[in-house]
């Protein structure tokens, strides 16, 4: 055949080739899909073959969150397949327990080695907020004294939009080594997320507490309550209301995810509210806290924040390598940053260090600070502004020069 025929053959076999190759690329793809579900099949089917009756050694520093022996139960009869449920909830089920009794009921409460310290450096970056950590310290403290694991009480953080509550509860988290979960109360969905929603329902799914205590490995997690008077209901129902075996101590100690079924120990959790409006709150659900008011800090204070914020979001986005090759802002630049909320400071922080990034330098100009606190607006703040309202609300948009 002369060597144009064979180009010609070629390129009319080009096309079933590529189809070819892509129906045997398809068929891989499904092979190893299959390969993969047969495995995790096997790993929960074989999960009882792993599963020690007997109560596993208790490391230190932890505690136990559910009753080892209900749970060994509770496998067995989902085992056996005697649990009268849907047969993907079961094989949900099956999979938890066999997860969570992996390493037995035993998960850590340890406090950040040097609390004292962190909690003081953080009382220097967010001065308003002394009162809160000298509790918080005093409770911890109390707790080393009596050898007994710490139950913290709930807190309340009342105090006007733009005060620092939510970045303070995620500081305070850090200070302590403990993981934070937020969770928005401007919703009726709220709770449902805490505890999982109810078992009969088609898409039943565990709560936050579940997966990250049960099946987690930390049981002191610390759990924000965002705007808790944000929380509406129907009639003379709040979801919020939920909330009131979760912030007993004894009642949370058995407390019941909906969805698996099953206690556990929830009474560790640090819970942490912020609200605005305390009367928002009904009077059962706001006496479990003990309330602070934030008051708005002082030049000082709005000063330490800001380089606090700076810092933070400097460590945040930027290799440590990279990060000591940047220069400290001026005095003023950092004036600039002291009368925005913290969530607008954090807002151009980022956005300072994105136009340093793309103009290859190591420092902070002026120009930087102006580009970065004229941000577009949305309709709505064009729409406060034209009223001759256009200071913060809460809702993070940049407006130089707000005194609060």
């Amino acid at each position: 055949m002369d060597p144009d025929g064979v180009m010609k053959s070629v390129r009319l076999m080009a096309p079933h080739c590529l189809e070819l190759q892509l129906q045997e690329e398809i068929s891989q793809r499904r092979d190893r899909a299959r390969e993969q579900k047969r495995l995790e099949e096997a790993a929960t089917s074989s999960a009882s073959s792993r599963l020690r009756d007997e109560l596993p050694v208790q490391p230190g520093d932890t505690v136990a969150v559910f009753n080892w022996q209900a749970a060994v139960e509770r496998f067995r009869t989902l085992e056996a397949g005697l649990a009268s449920v849907d047969k993907d909830v079961l094989k949900r089920d099956l999979d938890h327990f066999a997860r969570a009794m992996r390493h037995g009921p035993w998960r850590s409460i340890t406090i950040r080695a040097g609390w004292r310290r962190q909690l003081d450096d953080l009382e220097r970056d967010m001065p308003n907020f002394k009162p809160v950590i000298r509790f918080v310290a005093e409770r911890i403290a109390l707790s080393e004294l009596g050898g007994a694991p710490l139950r913290p009480p709930p807190i309340l953080l009342l105090g006007e939009p733009g005060l620092g509550k939510t970045h303070f509860t995620h500081r305070l988290a850090e200070a302590l080594g403990t993981k934070v979960h937020r969770q928005a109360f401007d919703n009726v969905q709220s709770t449902m997320s805490l505890r999982g929603s109810e078992r009969y329902w088609g898409n039943t799914t565990t709560g936050v507490l579940w997966d990250r205590i049960v099946l987690g490995t930390c049981a002191n997690l610390m759990v924000l309550l965002d705007e808790l008077d944000k929380s509406k209901g129907y009639r003379d129902a709040n979801p919020a209301d939920a909330l009131l075996s979760l912030l007993e101590p004894v009642t949370a100690a058995t407390i019941k995810d909906l969805s698996v079924d099953f206690e556990f120990d929830a009474s560790h959790v640090w819970y942490v509210a912020t609200a605005n409006d305390e009367q928002a709150i009904r009077a059962p659900l706001r006496s479990r806290f003990t309330t602070f008011t934030i008051e708005a800090p002082d030049i000082d204070g709005r000063l330490a924040v800001a380089n606090s914020i700076f810092a933070g979001t400097l460590a945040a986005l930027v290799p440590p390598n990279a990060k000591r090759s940047f220069r400290p802002l001026s005095d003023l630049q950092v004036c600039r940053l002291a009368w925005l909320t913290p969530r607008q400071i954090r807002k151009v922080c980022e956005r300072i260090l994105g136009i340093a990034a793309l103009a290859g330098r190591w420092h902070f100009k002026d120009e930087d600070f102006d580009e970065a606190l004229s941000l577009p607006t949305s309709p709505a703040q064009r729409s406060r502004k034209a009223r001759g309202n256009d200071n913060d609300d809460g809702d993070g948009s940049i407006v130089e020069g707000r005194q609060s």
